[in-house]
């Protein structure tokens, strides 16, 4: 069973941002990561979801709750956390 990570939030600067985010690439493997992708808002350019998909929540979990994970969200110039959703894939398709 596959698991994703859904997260939204708002960000100062996207380019700032980036770079953080490239540069936590190791951290977020080390946390179960094993694919992802940026997402952004077509009216607003500072409004982003992320989609990963993880081998475990709980890998994810445990990290999303560590002082790591807030000073990487605060240095990176995140301004506004949204909702995080793990959710487990039940269907797909292509049309």
């Amino acid at each position: 069973m596959v698991t994703f990570m859904h997260a939204g939030f708002r960000v100062d600067d996207y380019d700032a941002w980036k770079k953080g985010f490239d540069a936590s690439a190791g951290q977020r493997q080390m946390a179960g990561e094993v694919s992802y992708q940026v997402l952004r808002d077509t009216e607003d350019p500072n409004r982003l979801t992320v989609v990963s998909v993880l081998k475990t929540p709980a890998l994810v979990s445990a990290f999303m709750h560590s002082p790591t994970f807030e000073s990487m969200m605060e240095a990176s110039g995140v301004t506004e956390m949204g909702e995080v959703l793990l959710m487990e894939e039940t269907d797909s398709g292509a049309h």
